[in-house]
């Protein structure tokens, strides 16, 4: 028994020092240690725009709203001068003189009712007629919410950027719409950005005959954000 007792006494101590030497592989790494897990490495932000974005401007450019104005929306209850009055090249036709006003201001109108197939009273600043759309002056038509026109030369923003407005005390939404220079204009100042909003009813007789009705706020030290085009 004492015998016995002494085999199994030393195939324990064979047992523990194998399992003792087994765990001092592990730790060191031997050739029966398990496998690691690869580390990973936390990246950490990079200096420059975000992605997508190629530039910001912060009042740097000089925002302004053009538009095209409705004849519907000229009505004397909202304080407007109606006498109907008529241009050269109207073929004697008549409309709201506050119509008339605000059509050359912004270039197009848009009419009540067509004449000839066609929806838009125009202005060149040389003569009036009848159009079809709105055109820029490439003779491309104007997108609402889209169209951009950019003083020439260009010195930050190239033509057919892509770009975002953002500013306190604009409509909701604004900040999220993608302007495109599309267009350039003779009258623009230097870093002045003239942004096309649509049809829309004039805001009011006098001044406020060159502001859309649907727009509320002023473009007021406008961040510009020029945007990566993925088309």
């Amino acid at each position: 028994m004492n015998r016995w007792a002494a085999i199994g006494s030393c195939a324990g101590l064979l047992l523990l020092g194998f399992c003792g030497w087994h765990l001092m592989r592990q730790i060191s790494g031997g050739p029966f240690a398990t496998p690691a897990k690869p580390m990973v490495r936390l990246e950490l932000p990079r200096d420059g725009p975000e992605p997508g974005v190629l530039a910001t401007y912060e009042n740097m450019f000089r925002c302004t709203i053009y538009y095209t104005p409705r004849e519907a929306g000229v009505t004397q209850e909202a304080g407007f001068d109606v006498t109907e009055e008529t241009r050269p090249g109207l073929q004697s036709r008549k409309f709201p003189k506050d119509f008339l006003r605000a059509v050359e201001l912004e270039g197009y109108g848009r009419l009540a009712e067509p004449v000839e197939r066609k929806a838009y009273l125009q202005y060149s600043g040389k003569a009036w007629g009848f159009a079809e759309r709105p055109l820029d002056n490439h003779g491309r038509p104007l997108v609402a919410k889209q169209s951009c026109a950019i003083a020439r030369p260009h010195e930050l923003i190239a033509p057919d950027a892509l770009f975002s407005v953002r500013c306190s005390g604009l409509p909701m939404g604004f900040s999220n719409i993608r302007w495109r220079v599309s267009d350039t204009g003779s009258g623009l100042q230097p870093r002045q950005l003239d942004l096309y909003w649509g049809d829309d009813e004039p805001l009011g007789p006098g001044k406020r005959l060159c502001r859309p009705k649907g727009f509320v706020g002023d473009l007021l030290s406008p961040t510009i954000t020029v945007l990566a085009d993925a088309r």
